[in-house]
């Protein structure tokens, strides 16, 4: 059940680095890993989470499974702290993975801190187990680090102490420059295609535009019904699902030959996909939620909109399309801002802020 990633076992003629750091997290989330391995001896213990099928008849075996696999889990994470030697202990998500890392720490007597990305808190506030879960998360934590100012005053009132903001790396070792020429009024968007992203407002803000391609690229369970719609509304002539992309040629291609991205969240942390747009240079059209307006400045490197209006994507869409001289100065804009995700500088501020937590505890 158990995967564990340990950085400085990789290379010969490694030497203890100052800061030992145990990540717990599901296999999905290695940013962290990633940004921290050059300044930091890290080990990842994945969580594999596994649904029970709803049959409320039988809830009350549920609670006992739950509570079986999370005694399990608090003593492997036990264990690996021990092993491996954890200075402190991050848990990615304010959900229950963390509480079972915040307990294993406490045993350990070992400080720990909880990464805040954007779905766990934002699903949290509107449950009321997950709240009672993030208070007390939030309560045994040392501190926290939330991806955007937004979510730290979430995190806030849930009683997070020691709170910083630093958003989520962006490795683009992958990533390739073609320098292909722009196509002129091609609209882009990458998204998982659940409700939260707002892909019907889009699809509705076609409709008032005169011409134009919209890619989408991603897939998710809107999917079918997003196609549907499409047709409905007269322009799936205009609207081009590619589905999920690896992070290759065709994907990074899509990306610099566009002309504008959109994306139409209802509810968003620190969006990757706004980054890695402007690493292709692209003017960003997005909406007023969350993460977002620390991103995208009205104006400067692209346009803000209000969540559920499609008239008002529709201009911005096409207030940037018509504006050559815009999409130059956001095209400029973006590619600096880009370079402040990268791994190197992200890892060096988390890395300075667990120093600062560790010194702080101890």
């Amino acid at each position: 059940m158990q995967a564990c990633t340990d950085v400085h076992d990789q290379g010969k003629g490694w030497a203890r680095k100052q800061l030992r750091v145990l990540v717990f997290t599901n296999p999905n989330n290695s940013s962290i890993l990633e940004a921290l391995s050059s300044l930091a001896s890290v080990k990842q213990v994945n969580w594999y989470y596994k649904p029970i099928p709803d049959a409320t008849s039988y809830v009350f075996l549920k609670i006992i499974y739950r509570s079986i696999e999370s005694i399990y889990w608090v003593l492997q994470v036990f264990r690996e702290i021990h092993r491996f030697g954890a200075d402190v202990v991050v848990s990615q998500y304010a959900y229950f993975d963390s509480l079972i890392g915040a307990i294993a720490a406490l045993l350990s007597k070992k400080p720990f801190v909880v990464r805040a990305i954007g779905s766990d808190l934002r699903i949290a506030a509107k449950w009321r187990l997950g709240s009672v879960i993030a208070k007390l998360i939030f309560k045994t934590a040392t501190g926290a680090i939330c991806v955007s100012r937004d979510l730290e005053a979430i995190a806030q009132r849930f009683g997070a102490k020691n709170t910083v903001v630093v958003p989520s790396s962006l490795d683009l070792t992958g990533f390739q420059e073609l320098n292909l020429r722009r196509k002129n009024n091609e609209i882009i968007t990458v998204a998982h295609l659940a409700s939260i992203k707002g892909m019907p407002y889009l699809l509705q803000a076609m409709t008032f535009l005169k011409d134009g391609r919209l890619i989408i690229i991603g897939d998710g369970p809107e999917r079918t019904r997003l196609e549907s719609m499409s047709a409905s509304l007269g322009v799936n002539g205009r609207v081009f699902f590619k589905g999920w992309i690896a992070h290759d040629r065709e994907f990074w291609g899509h990306l610099q030959q566009a002309t504008v991205f959109v994306l139409p969240s209802l509810s968003e942390g620190r969006p990757r996909a706004v980054i890695e747009a402007m690493a292709c240079g692209l003017p960003v059209v997005a909406t007023d939620v969350g993460g977002i307006p620390e991103m995208v400045s009205d104006g400067v490197n692209g346009l803000l909109v209000p969540p559920r209006d499609a008239k008002a994507l529709a201009e911005a869409i096409e207030y940037i399309v018509d504006d050559v001289d815009f999409q130059r100065r956001a095209s400029t804009e973006n590619l600096k801002m880009a370079a402040e995700y990268s791994p190197s500088i992200i890892g060096r501020r988390i890395y300075d802020y667990l120093e600062k937590i560790l010194h702080g505890a101890g």
